[in-house]
């Protein structure tokens, strides 16, 4: 694709081809090792209420330190047309994981009140509007049109998702159609779901481009918060979650992924 009608100001003075590194496996590794670390610690070390303070501090922490380093790439791209405006969107959703996780914390360690559903589920459903206007304003400027194949990959990927869904948590115990808690979470799965097959279209599109790595990055990091979510709400149908569970380490995981995929994206443009 040409350069007819972007901004210069989208660009950089030099863009390369291709991001002159590959994957920092290092990296990877020492996220894998710090999570896989935090969770044992807090499961085999920590005990009881201590435990779950120390991890909903560590999840307020993850997503705020998230959410700032979105800020300063947003800094960065001040007045762009499009890498200033979808990076604000980026760091308003992580922004609103944080207000999420302190809202579900004043629910559960404070008043002991069962905080889901709650209005901490606002906070937490803000990701995904605000996570697809990030991908949606690069996509339409890099790809203005998508074709057929992309269109229907958006459409029926999370479609799949959810009937497996639905199948797994209707099969798994005596949840029903009928029941509010098996519908609350299918707006959550196809939410989440939608997010990860229209940033799967935006790796394929930036693959061969100066941004390409650190978008597939961003979309690993995007897929393991959606496995998460995904565990997490059929464990709520059957009220299975607690603060030190499993589940949380690909959240943690997932955050910390994004967290590598903006350093890397700021490092190359």
């Amino acid at each position: 694709m040409g350069n007819g009608g972007i901004d210069p100001k989208e660009t950089p003075d030099v863009v390369p081809e291709k991001v002159e590194s590959s994957f920092n496996y290092k990296a990877f590794l020492g996220i894998v090792i710090l999570v896989i670390t935090f969770h044992i610690s807090i499961n085999y070390f920590i005990s009881g209420e201590n435990a779950d303070t120390v991890v909903s501090l560590f999840s307020m922490f993850v997503p705020l330190a998230l959410s700032i380093i979105g800020f300063s790439v947003v800094k960065k791209y001040k007045g762009t047309q499009v890498f200033g405006k979808a990076y604000l969107a980026l760091s308003l959703g992580y922004l609103s994981i944080f207000f999420a996780e302190v809202t579900y914390a004043v629910y559960d360690i404070v008043y002991d009140i069962e905080p889901y559903p709650s209005i901490a589920d606002v906070f937490f459903f803000l990701l995904y509007p605000l996570l697809l206007t990030y991908l949606f304003i690069n996509i339409k400027f890099f790809s203005p049109k998508l074709g057929k194949k992309s269109k229907l990959w958006i459409i029926a990927m999370p479609l799949i998702v959810l009937l497996g869904y639905s199948i797994l948590s209707t099969t798994e115990g005596e949840i029903s159609f009928l029941e509010f808690d098996f519908y609350y979470g299918i707006v959550f799965v196809y939410s989440a779901t939608l997010t990860l097959a229209v940033a799967v279209v935006g790796a394929s599109i930036f693959r061969q481009g100066a941004i390409g790595k650190a978008w597939l990055i961003l979309v690993i990091g995007i897929l393991l918060n959606n496995l998460g979510d995904l565990w997490y709400y059929n464990l709520e149908l059957f009220e299975g979650y607690d603060l030190t569970h499993p589940v949380n380490m690909f959240w943690y995981s997932g955050y910390l992924v994004v967290i590598y995929a903006l350093l890397k994206h700021k490092k190359t443009l």
